[in-house]
């Protein structure tokens, strides 16, 4: 079972991280399988909600990684509580509750994302410095603000 070049048994309620250009999206691993790969269950973007879905449709052919977020919770414990939202009215929000937010709670850590806070910093550090800069134009501080958040998620991908 090859899973993108993760070497290591993925056990049931571990976290993987799927990279996608400017941001990893975030998903716990079931203890249900579909052609020998693991269900994943996620609060996905795409469909607004939580679902447990098949690996091939949350990780199509991008690359993995296992995630360092881990509670201590137990696997079953994280599972039941993911699973808890499938049914519930939870809808996808990036900054207040996303794929992130959403496995740190499961696993009992508070609901937070690295990955929004670094992209605001980042956003906000480069409006600062635009008000700073003499001489500055409208191109120049838009410019500035994205190259600031750009570079703060970018950043972020490497270290979560």
């Amino acid at each position: 079972m090859n899973l993108h070049k993760i070497n290591y048994p993925l056990l049931p309620g571990s976290v993987i991280s799927i990279r996608y250009s400017l941001y990893k999206h975030f998903a716990i691993v079931s203890d249900c399988f579909v052609d020998g790969k693991p269900n994943l269950i996620s609060l996905s973007h795409r469909a607004g909600c939580v679902l447990e879905e098949p690996w091939n449709t949350v990780v199509g052919k991008r690359p993995v990684e296992l995630s360092r977020i881990q509670g201590t919770e137990s696997a079953s414990t994280v599972l039941m509580c993911a699973r808890s939202f499938i049914s519930r009215d939870i809808k996808y929000n990036l900054l207040t509750f996303n794929c992130e937010h959403f496995v740190r709670f499961a696993h009992g850590l508070p609901a937070k994302s690295k990955q929004v806070r670094r992209t605001l910093y980042g956003a906000i550090l480069g409006t600062a410095s635009c008000l700073f800069l003499p001489k500055i134009t409208l191109a120049r501080l838009a410019i500035l603000i994205s190259v600031g958040a750009v570079t703060s998620l970018k950043s972020s991908l490497h270290k979560v």
